[in-house]
């Protein structure tokens, strides 16, 4: 299993989006972490989806900062343990070895 977490700094800009959607396309993970994405829910929701993670939990930005996002591809098997403004919690069942280990 591959993830990619990133401090993104933003993705309100098109060119952001358009920058993350070749890099995951280039390393194709089957977890994305996203921080510093800067949009609500809603707004990160809709580019999650648009780079192919239709499973996934966003929590807001508080202003001009903040923001998380994590998305999984369908073959990933997730649950969320607990998130708040500044962390999201799931613990991942990694098929390819049979382990369960936590992301945070």
């Amino acid at each position: 299993m591959k993830l990619l977490c990133w401090n993104v700094r933003g993705l309100g800009m098109p060119w952001t989006v358009c920058r993350l959607q070749h890099v995951l396309r280039d390393l194709n993970p089957s977890v994305a972490f996203l921080i510093e994405t800067k949009l609500w829910s809603a707004q990160m929701a809709q580019v999650r989806r648009r780079c192919g993670f239709i499973n996934g939990i966003e929590v807001d930005a508080v202003g001009r900062s903040g923001g998380l996002s994590i998305g999984w591809k369908n073959n990933c098997d997730i649950s969320l343990h607990s998130y708040s403004q500044r962390h999201i919690d799931v613990l991942i069942n990694d098929d390819s070895d049979g382990k369960l280990w936590r992301c945070t």
